[in-house]
């Protein structure tokens, strides 16, 4: 399946899209003290989330989906930072 991540910056924070063929979703990001967190629904929300936002094919996908986010921010911006997938984050580690 093929997809893209696409990052904006404005300021400390901004936003980091996530898309599919079917679609998209963005997630807000910032700086942190020591690092910075890019903002998740929690797992007993995703799908509800997701419905409301008119994607309902990232229902039941919500580890895949942030594991596929935190590898390429990783991989783009944050090569050499420890991630943690949290209940309402992934938290990059400088």
């Amino acid at each position: 399946m093929s997809f893209k991540i696409e990052i904006e910056q404005t300021g400390r924070g901004g936003t980091i899209t996530y898309s599919e063929d079917q679609g998209s979703l963005s997630f807000d990001w910032e700086f942190a003290s020591s690092g910075a967190d890019v903002f998740v629904t929690p797992p007993a929300q995703w799908d509800a989330n997701c419905l409301g936002r008119g994607a309902g094919w990232a229902t039941g996908r919500r580890q895949e989906i942030l594991e596929r986010v935190a590898h390429e921010v990783r991989r783009e911006k944050a090569t050499s930072a420890s991630v943690s997938i949290e209940d309402q984050w992934i938290h990059f580690a400088f």
